[in-house]
């Protein structure tokens, strides 16, 4: 009687998991650009990809950022 209970127990619980997974990898598919049907392990390479161009468009708009505010506050020749 125990031994059925906690296999119920294991796979209620990896329902849920797979449950929780497939809505992370439908979320990735929606957020990635051209991620939408891809096979999971390819969207899950492109993520990592995208994350990457992210975060160099991010220090590039910083120093573009930090190179503008040096040009605003009279810091320019007249």
């Amino acid at each position: 009687m125990e031994i059925a209970r906690r296999r119920r127990s294991l796979c209620s619980s990896r329902r849920r998991r797979s449950a929780a997974v497939g809505r992370k990898v439908r979320e990735l598919r929606r957020l990635v650009p051209g991620a939408a049907v891809m096979p999971t392990d390819r969207l899950l390479v492109r993520t990592a990809d995208y994350i990457a161009q992210l975060r160099v468009r991010v220090e590039l708009l910083r120093a573009l950022s930090e190179l503008c505010e040096g040009h605003g506050h009279g810091d320019s020749p007249s």
